[in-house]
């Protein structure tokens, strides 16, 4: 395993109004994966109508408002982390290694959504967001990945001993529950098309007593089968609160996940994976309190998932404002995984924001 690399990554935001109805936006990802490749993704792109002063109609690619951190926290110079939070898995929640396994990607999927608002007096407002888009699916079965790449390979004595010791390593970390049997893997990826007619639903509800608490609530459900016979579910419950000198963020996610499993008779009969996780963030703005220190926030944070791939981390940061678009940001966390490898490491991050 490395135990030392740099990355880069490149990701332009693009804004524009056709008029004062109609709003466009999209983000897109570049970067080098670990072969030397550049890859090119499309994060989201839509475009928002406005019905009126309080409703706002969106279509195309777009991130679902599931939680605080997908649709409004996870760009690099509002995120006070290096690290995306552990319950949302990968570097910046869109996939990649990390050693404690997500309950969820950062959600961006093709659609359709309304958003609107109620004013309720100085300073309050609720928020809706209900949204439908064409839903995730199974990720395609290991098999047949290999299968595709034709050749067997050559092994001698030595490799067969290696190939054995991570079969074994392999089987360690299997995500099985108390049937036994392994976590189904679900493609959270947008598509242009569905494989089947079942659509996946929605939304948010929030409570904000601007600028300073946010709480909201969220849900999403969808069948990911081909036969819309097993189903994934994902609640949430989500806290933003901003203070003068402290910034306090966290989330609570339940996910269930259905699965085949025979019976007796050799039938079929659905069972559902439990898992939840959770995470809380604090961040404390010394240099508004202190001249000396000015720039300068401390962040510590701590996430846990639990039922199958059970983990814990502490993440402790020190970021720097060089103004207030750009920042320096160092990282460490240390995560001990329950039935795994627990991980240390260490990150320095530069994020402008534009």
């Amino acid at each position: 395993m490395d135990t030392s690399a740099f990355s880069a990554r490149f990701v332009p935001i693009f804004l524009f109004s056709l008029n004062d109805k109609m709003h466009i936006e999209a983000e897109t990802e570049i970067s080098v994966d670990e072969n030397g490749e550049t890859e090119v993704e499309l994060e989201y792109a839509d475009i928002h109508y406005f019905l009126s002063d309080t409703t706002t109609f969106t279509a195309g690619k777009f991130l679902l408002p599931f939680g605080q951190y997908g649709p409004n926290q996870h760009p690099s110079w509002i995120n006070r982390s290096a690290f995306s939070p552990g319950i949302y898995g990968g570097l910046g929640g869109h996939g990649g290694y990390q050693p404690m396994q997500g309950l969820l990607p950062v959600m961006s999927d093709i659609g359709v959504g309304i958003q609107h608002i109620i004013p309720l007096g100085k300073n309050q407002k609720i928020f809706f967001d209900v949204y439908m888009t064409n839903g995730l699916a199974a990720e395609a079965p290991h098999d047949d990945e290999e299968d595709a790449h034709d050749e067997e390979p050559v092994q001698d004595e030595h490799e067969e001993e290696v190939v054995d010791e991570h079969e074994e390593e392999e089987d360690e970390h299997e995500e099985v529950d108390d049937h036994a049997l392994e976590l189904p893997e679900l493609a959270f990826e947008a598509t242009s098309a569905d494989n089947n007619s079942d659509k996946a639903f929605g939304g948010r509800i929030a409570y904000a007593f601007l600028p300073g608490i946010e709480v909201g609530a969220s849900y999403y459900t969808a069948k990911y089968d081909d036969d819309e016979k097993l189903g994934f579910t994902a609640t949430g419950f989500d806290i933003n609160w901003i203070g003068n000198h402290y910034i306090v963020r966290g989330e609570y996610i339940k996910t269930e996940t259905d699965a085949f499993e025979e019976d007796e008779h050799e039938e079929n009969k659905v069972i559902t994976f439990d898992r939840n996780g959770w995470y809380l963030q604090a961040t404390f703005m010394a240099g508004k309190m202190f001249n000396v220190l000015q720039g300068t926030d401390f962040v510590v944070e701590y996430a846990e998932t639990n039922k199958i791939n059970e983990a814990e981390r502490w993440a402790y940061g020190v970021n720097y404002w060089l103004d207030s678009r750009a920042v320096i940001k160092a990282t460490y966390e240390d995560t001990i995984v329950h039935d795994g490898e627990d991980d240390k490491r260490f990150a320095i991050q530069y994020s402008y924001g534009f």
